[in-house]
């Protein structure tokens, strides 16, 4: 297996050596190189054979959205990962550079200002670990280990036969006759530029809502709004409490916020909340699912995009119980294939296809109503 060669940059002394600890426990990276500012790690760059490099969202000298663009000015092309702790002004500088697919955002051990639990930190290291894994697949050419036992032609959409799914699984959509009126997006590692290729598809049209549960902190979701607006021509913007949906419109969930639709006096209207974490994450996909089954029934439709863990598996099933409609996205185009390999698994799906059919797909049923 190859092991990767990591550039941690940060001026936290502490972060650093938790970070250190984090990428050695995964036992798919090392780390040869240490800077303690971004202006240090980009000479270490010019001198070093670097695969990835770690950096915190503000340094001492420049933020995350600043390396990165001195990187692509230089012609260096590692990936980059943003430990987030306070976004503040980087949030603002990431905006048009969440398409970069080699761009990636988590959230940092000591994202609470505090030394992390023993839970927190583990989840941080599964996280770097699931990264790592993909990245070692797109440079080696050989693709991660399957879950499915079969793969869809690339351009097709999957639908499941029934030896696909458990015998106890609710009866399949046909989505040539599906008429959504609400649409749920949920997604994590990799979502940025996922959703960026949902959106570019939209063209400005869309008959029903679109609520999108993106796991990022606090700041950085204010960004990715601006972003899907940008490509879609929607009007989209983080979610307020107590905003109604409307037809057209995109909301984003905050970061840190766990965002549910609830009815008001005859409308739709989205609650949010600061409530434990669930899956280990907060905002969760699973209560946007959930809430969105109960008040939409059948007219739910849920699509699920790359991300790690397995938020959104219990909305999956709640959709589908309910009569919905359920799109994942398939592994080769994911990059972590966490969430929607688990509603795989467990035959929550009606769809399944690579990036691009699927933004197609998406695109097609936002004007279906």
């Amino acid at each position: 297996m190859k092991t990767l060669a990591t550039l941690i940059a940060a001026s936290s002394v502490e972060l650093r050596s938790r970070v250190k600890e984090a990428i050695e426990a995964t036992r798919r990276a090392q780390v040869p190189k240490i800077a303690a500012t971004g202006r240090l790690a980009i000479q270490m760059l010019e001198h070093s054979s670097i695969d990835v490099v770690i950096a915190q969202a503000q340094m001492t000298d420049m933020n995350d959205g600043e390396l990165f663009d001195e990187l692509q000015t230089r012609g260096f092309t590692p990936h980059v990962i943003v430990l987030s702790e306070s976004p503040g002004n980087a949030a603002k500088a990431a905006k048009d550079r969440l398409k970069h697919g080699r761009l990636h955002f988590i959230e940092g051990p000591m994202a609470s200002g505090k030394p992390p639990t023993e839970e927190h930190f583990k989840r941080f290291i599964h996280q770097m670990g699931g990264i790592f894994e993909k990245i070692t697949a797109l440079q080696t050419g050989k693709p991660e280990a399957r879950v499915e036992n079969h793969e869809p032609e690339v351009g097709k959409i999957v639908v499941p036969g029934p030896e696909s799914s458990p015998a106890n699984n609710t009866l399949r959509v046909n989505l040539d006759s599906f008429k959504p009126h609400i649409i749920c997006i949920g997604a994590s590692t990799g979502g940025p530029a996922a959703l960026e290729v949902v959106f570019s598809r939209m063209k400005g049209k869309s008959k029903v809502p679109i609520l999108v549960v993106q796991h990022m902190p606090p700041g950085f979701t204010e960004s990715l709004a601006g972003r899907i607006q940008l490509v879609s021509g929607l009007p989209a913007a983080e979610a307020r409490p107590g905003e109604i949906v409307k037809a057209g419109h995109v909301y984003v969930a905050p970061g840190d916020y766990h965002m549910r639709l609830v009815m008001d006096e005859g409308d739709v209207a989205i609650h949010l909340d600061h409530g434990p974490k669930r899956n280990s994450v907060r905002p969760s996909v699973d209560f946007l699912f959930e809430t969105a089954s109960q008040i939409f029934q059948r007219n739910a439709l849920a699509m699920v995009l790359t991300g790690m863990g397995e938020d959104g598996l219990v909305g999956a099933k709640a959709v589908k119980k309910n009569g919905g409609a359920v799109i994942i996205q398939d592994k080769d185009s994911s990059v972590v294939w966490g969430m929607p390999g688990a509603i795989h698994a467990a035959g929550a799906w009606d769809s399944m296809g690579d990036l691009e059919r699927c933004a197609d797909l998406l695109a097609t049923m936002a004007l279906k109503r």
